[in-house]
């Protein structure tokens, strides 16, 4: 039992770097801009804001996917779909926004860089001019024509990987994609120009403490960057003499990030005053894009209102053997609920699902699930829903 549980705490400390590193104080918590409109998005896996079209962003879905992105306001609106030619979508994993090849363009690049078995010689990025949109209009559905559509094909030099990270360099217009399921994730780099229709070696130029990398972005001025696992947001602040792979070899900070079900997609606003978060739907919960303002930002003030009285804190004791409690804070009456799932994204557990008052509430696991077997020993995470609003805390130890 002493080894099981040490083991596991080690485990429990790798995983929370969030609680034993301090944060950044540039950036505020979580807001919730509202609820993703279009039942399409429903595995979100990549995300960025547009430059030249105000409160604008583009996702696509994971793999399994039509060839599109979609468009959508800082409010979760649906604003269009763009069928990208007649390419097959293998595993779209991540969207970028970058300077083109001509000076004052700005392009999408997307990424179908996805490869878990590991068994894709060849992986391709598109590159499309961005639509001129508007974050106000009416839903449209537009096909991007092949000959609009740059196919940059490449391999990497040390064999085929899974990749979920993609970033355009906007000073030396340079792409970086990052690999995920290695202790240390490798940086990729594909210097420009990048050959079109011919196959790319990509360069790997560095190596990085982090694993399980879901996303990265950097900002228009090429100054700041961010990389997203599932659990925590790093960044980095970039001298412009210093190429962007040399700044990822030092030491980042990690900013506020409050865990979503299945989150693999972050970006820069545009205006560069924060930066938003989309997850996947599991379990059918709907999908909402967060918001972390810059703190000296005033942008969107009105939305701080009762953020304070909406929370979910970390259950305790931690790690736990026997039961352990949770304390969770809803700011308006309704439908509440609050479930356990595992690191694979099963539910194992519906802990509360009734109408909750206004107020603090405390409940309490067992470690049982629904049928009332005690769960493995292991890590687990909860999850609360209140009308729109939707909460994942840090992860919690079971040791049986």
């Amino acid at each position: 039992m002493i080894i099981q549980f040490r083991i596991l705490l080690k485990i429990f400390c790798f995983f929370l770097p969030a609680v034993l590193i301090a944060q950044s104080p540039q950036f505020g918590s979580q807001i919730n801009m509202g609820l993703v409109e279009s039942p399409l998005i429903n595995e979100a896996s990549g995300l960025a804001a547009s430059r030249k079209n105000t409160d604008v962003l583009w996702t696509h879905n994971d793999s399994g996917d039509k060839n599109r992105i979609f468009a959508l306001n800082t409010n979760g609106k649906h604003l269009g779909i763009y069928q990208i030619g007649s390419y097959i979508a293998r595993d779209w994993e991540d969207i970028a926004i970058g300077p083109g090849p001509e000076n004052g363009e700005d392009c999408l690049y997307i990424g179908d860089i996805g490869d878990n078995g590991a068994s894709h010689t060849l992986n391709y990025i598109y590159r499309i001019l961005e639509p001129a949109i508007k974050s106000d209009q009416a839903a449209t559905d537009t096909l991007i024509s092949n000959n609009d559509v740059a196919t940059i094909v490449f391999r990497y030099p040390d064999g085929p990987r899974n990749a979920e990270a993609l970033m355009v360099d906007p000073v030396t217009k340079d792409i970086y994609i990052i690999s995920k399921h290695e202790t240390k994730a490798h940086v990729y780099l594909a210097p420009y120009p990048q050959l079109i229709n011919k196959i790319f070696l990509l360069k790997h130029v560095a190596t990085l403490n982090l694993s399980y990398v879901v996303a990265a972005d950097i900002s228009a001025t090429g100054k700041e960057i961010l990389i997203k696992t599932y659990m925590n947001i790093f960044y980095w602040q970039r001298n412009l003499s210093d190429t962007l792979w040399q700044v990822l070899t030092t030491t980042p900070d990690t900013l506020p990030y409050s865990m979503e079900p299945q989150g693999e997609s972050v970006c820069w606003a545009g205006d560069e005053k924060g930066y938003y978060t989309l997850s996947e739907e599991p379990f059918n919960l709907p999908a909402y894009l967060y918001f972390y303002p810059r703190l000296n930002s005033t942008r969107i003030n009105k939305k701080l209102n009762n953020q304070d009285s909406f929370y979910l804190k970390q259950n305790y004791p931690n790690p736990f053997n026997g039961s352990t409690n949770i304390d969770f804070s809803i700011a308006q009456p309704g439908s509440t609920q609050l479930i356990i799932y595992n690191r694979l994204g099963r539910l194992v557990k519906s802990l509360v699902d009734c109408e909750k008052y206004a107020g603090v509430h405390t409940t309490t696991w067992d470690g049982k699930n629904s049928n009332g077997d005690f769960v493995s020993s292991g890590m687990y995470f909860y999850l609360l829903k209140n009308g729109n609003e939707l909460l994942i805390s840090k992860p919690m130890i079971f040791i049986k």
